[in-house]
């Protein structure tokens, strides 16, 4: 869960006015009658689908991916809806990571993790520890969760699985030698249908233990519609590829995506209203110890999109506007500049077509300005070419 505090920070401030809901699967068109499609509350902008193909390996390891463990779809038969004003959340491996490389992470101990917010305000998180990316002793630290707190362990499969009050919300873990999955629930209503909160963990359980004996499958994904369409992933953009030209040498797979659900309305000083939503990406590199170690690198990729390229002119003059300097390189469409967001942290920000990007570094490289220019200038290169 470490790796959630600024997207949480992001999406609390990231919605004006929601115009629309999501929708778990489909098309742009209406969504098609099946059990698991939700009626839309309008439009839908965020569409969450399965990511098919192979699943991704960590090493030997096939890496289950939380969220296509419990999917937006698999929610929806379960009767309950994601929050339109609300952020997807999804830490996942976008890329297989070789035996050598393949190393536990430290701090870094879940291999993938996924939130929802559901209408109503309930939130469910699901986590996926494996070996190696975690170590041994905390997958079975975390399978004993259960006779720790007294409750009651049944088997399902090969599966060891228990639900169970904790605190003011509920607990699942669902363990075998080697993995530990587990679900949190922060529930506000007594009631889902005709089920009593106890009757829901119990059900989405079963769903999300259906899916772990079917087996991991590829990392989910999160397809745009109007007027959003061909918006493309952040991570997508913010590739392996464009992480090597600041922090060249060994696999750079893991990435924490953050994405608005629906849409902003913003008033424009002309009167008219613009759309906007957001989305972003963290990207790492696989080292020893993970963020607990000296070799760690991470580079942040926040990106606005506006439905029309014109809203992008006057915020881009806002962000190199004042105490920001040009970076005297031409990236995209507009002005690019470097800014100090403090306390001596300097970011990279540019714009092309109908977006507005912001690259960032951690650790030390941060606070130096000459340092962020030549680490993120080659990055920005790469994404802007990836944009078109």
């Amino acid at each position: 869960m470490q790796r959630y505090g600024w997207l949480v920070a992001a999406a609390a401030t990231g919605v004006v006015v929601v115009l629309v809901a999501v929708v778990a699967g489909g098309s742009d068109a209406a969504p098609q009658p099946h059990p698991g499609d939700l009626p839309p509350l309008g439009q839908p902008v965020v569409v969450q689908e399965p990511g098919g193909g192979e699943p991704l390996s960590y090493g030997d390891t096939a890496a289950y991916d939380a969220c296509a463990l419990l999917s937006t779809r698999t929610l929806g038969d379960q009767g309950v809806r994601i929050d339109p004003g609300s952020s997807f959340i999804d830490s996942h491996l976008d890329g297989d990571v070789p035996a050598d490389a393949a190393v536990p992470q430290g701090g870094l101990d879940s291999i993938s993790n996924c939130r929802y917010t559901l209408v109503g305000g309930d939130e469910l998180s699901v986590t996926v520890q494996q070996t190696p990316f975690t170590t041994s002793d905390k997958v079975d630290q975390t399978r004993s969760w259960p006779l720790q707190n007294n409750a009651v362990m049944r088997h399902d499969r090969g599966l060891e699985v228990s639900s169970y009050r904790d605190g003011a919300g509920w607990t699942t873990v669902i363990g075998r030698p080697k993995l530990a999955v587990t679900i949190s629930f922060d529930l506000r209503r007594p009631v889902y249908g005709d089920r009593d909160q106890h009757q829901f963990v119990l059900d989405v359980t079963r769903a999300v233990v259906d899916a772990v004996v079917a087996g991991a499958a590829g990392p989910a994904v999160y397809r745009h519609t109007a007027p959003f369409t061909g918006v493309k992933s952040p991570c997508l953009l913010l590739s392996s590829d464009a992480f090597q030209q600041a922090y060249p040498g060994g696999p750079s797979s893991l990435v924490l995506e953050y994405a608005d659900a629906g849409f902003a309305a913003v008033s424009q000083d002309d009167g008219e209203t613009a759309l906007r939503t957001s989305a972003s990406c963290v990207r790492s590199n696989v080292v020893p110890d993970g963020a607990l170690g000296p070799q760690y690198r991470e580079i942040r990729m926040d990106m606005t999109v506006w439905d029309k390229p014109q809203w992008t002119v006057q915020h881009d003059r806002a962000d190199c506007g004042g105490q920001a300097v040009t970076l005297g390189v031409t990236l995209g469409d507009g002005a690019s500049c470097l800014t100090d967001s403090g306390p001596s942290t300097w970011n990279l920000s540019f714009r092309t077509g109908r977006s507005v990007i912001t690259l960032s570094t951690g650790g030390t490289a941060a606070g130096d300005r000459e340092t962020v220019k030549r680490l993120l200038t080659p990055v920005a290169r790469a994404v802007v070419t990836r944009l078109r």
